[in-house]
């Protein structure tokens, strides 16, 4: 049983970071305050501290050096969900990082990316599909909560009410809290051109910088209906009433799997590509490649396949509807909890 009296979440969140990292955190903070623990955050961001603030939880707004925890606290343990790779010039830093930032802590746990030889905390969480095949270290105290059974997922993806059309009419455009590389509009210009006029949603984040105008210089002459939606609530009804999704490399791809949408990644980057791509080796999606290197006609054609293949789509629902367990957070929870110092 843990001796913490307090939790300390670190994470950051932003137009260019995203907010995939803090909405995932949020959600844990939630499930252990349910467990009468304590939750402080501290974050170097103040859109993450405004988010984290509203959400009813106390936030600490930090320069950039690991805090001593010790000035504010005698009993507590540290959750790091950083993305490093935003943040870090290079893994020695990070590690060094994390070193400081999990000192005199009951336990550090840190949530990382697929990355071989992470770094050796307490705990080392990596939720998600293909993460059974990295490299660890050895000679590691570390306990591994390794692949998308650990993947944290809110009740409202927990739905099993999508069913697969056979006429395929919806598409919906979601790149998740944030779209630094402008996916959105990439892919509209893509899909406004398509032969055959499909209803399209585009729902933009609470970071995003897309402006209205931006879209309507795009969909002016688009013949179709289309909508779009800022900051939703519920994006799961959004999800739900749609045919196919068009989303990038963060985390969305697990909710929509989660809720059987097939959907279409094109990724923010190289370095995401090869996480995608693995992703979309398990059947649930399709992964078209880096933002920089797909073009306009693989995006359409991708689009209108997909929607005229029932038969995919079908099978793409029923793959992603298991691939991520419902039960995450509580197989964190209840590792951690047989874990102390």
């Amino acid at each position: 049983m843990l001796n913490t009296k307090i939790f300390i979440i670190r994470v950051d969140a932003s137009e260019s970071i995203g907010l995939g990292h803090l909405a995932r955190c949020i959600l844990i903070a939630n499930f252990i305050k349910n467990k009468n623990y304590d939750v402080v955050f501290f974050t170097t961001q103040s859109l993450s501290q405004s988010i984290i603030e509203l959400e009813g939880f106390k936030c600490h707004r930090i320069g950039g050096l690991a805090p001593d925890f010790m000035e504010l606290y005698n009993s507590f343990s540290v959750i790091a969900d950083i993305n490093s790779d935003a943040i870090f010039n290079n893994k020695l830093e990070y590690s060094n990082y994390l070193k400081n930032l999990g000192r005199n802590a009951e336990l550090l746990i840190t949530l990382e990316d697929l990355i071989n030889y992470p770094y050796c905390s307490d705990v080392v969480i990596i939720p998600y599909c293909g993460a059974d095949k990295l490299k660890l270290k050895n000679g590691c105290k570390t306990k591994y909560l390794i692949g998308s059974t650990y993947f944290p997922l809110r009740d409202e993806f927990k739905d099993d009410s999508f069913i697969v059309s056979k006429s395929a009419t919806k598409i919906l455009v979601t790149m998740g809290g944030s779209d630094p590389e402008k996916i959105t509009l990439k892919v509209l210009n893509s899909i406004n051109k398509l032969d055959k006029l499909f209803d399209i949603t585009v729902i933009l984040g609470r970071a995003s910088n897309i402006l209205d105008k931006d879209i309507n210089n795009i969909m002016n002459n688009y013949m179709g209906l289309h909508r779009v939606l800022r900051d939703v609530k519920n994006i799961t009804k959004q999800m739900l009433e749609c045919d196919i999704a068009i989303t990038n490399s963060g985390l969305t791809k697990y909710e929509l799997s989660a809720l059987g949408i097939p959907s279409v990644i094109i990724s923010n980057n190289k370095q995401q590509a090869l996480y995608s791509d693995i992703f979309s080796s398990y059947g649930s999606s399709i992964h078209l490649g880096s933002v920089d290197s797909v073009n306009s006609k693989y995006i359409r054609d991708t689009c209108i396949n997909l929607m005229k293949n029932y038969k995919v789509r079908s099978n793409m629902s029923r793959v992603g509807k298991v691939l991520v367990a419902g039960d995450g957070l509580t197989k964190i929870w209840d590792a951690i909890n047989k874990l102390s110092k």
